[in-house]
């Protein structure tokens, strides 16, 4: 198995996934994942994000690369409402 790596389990099950496995798969902190077994093997893949997380993660770095704020985003919707309540 050339791309194999020995792992120890936790006496609670746990597993650690090797850095460079994570980088490799996309894997981050607080991710979901999905683990099957088939015939004896088991399987690890990161599910493909949603339509709304890839969005909210698509609108998140335009914001930071703008530098826009929380509160600017609480002021632009402010304005709004007061806007539509004219």
């Amino acid at each position: 198995m050339p791309n194999s790596r020995m792992i120890r389990v936790s006496s609670k099950g746990q597993i650690v996934l090797p850095k460079s496995l994570r980088e490799k798969a996309g894997i981050s902190d607080g991710d979901f994942i999905y683990i099957e077994e088939v015939d004896g093997i088991l399987l690890i893949e990161k599910p493909a994000p949603s339509k709304l997380a890839a969005l909210t993660q698509r609108l998140r770095k335009e914001a930071s690369e703008r530098r826009f704020t929380r509160r600017d985003l609480e002021a632009a919707i402010s304005e709004t409402k007061t806007q539509s309540s004219r």
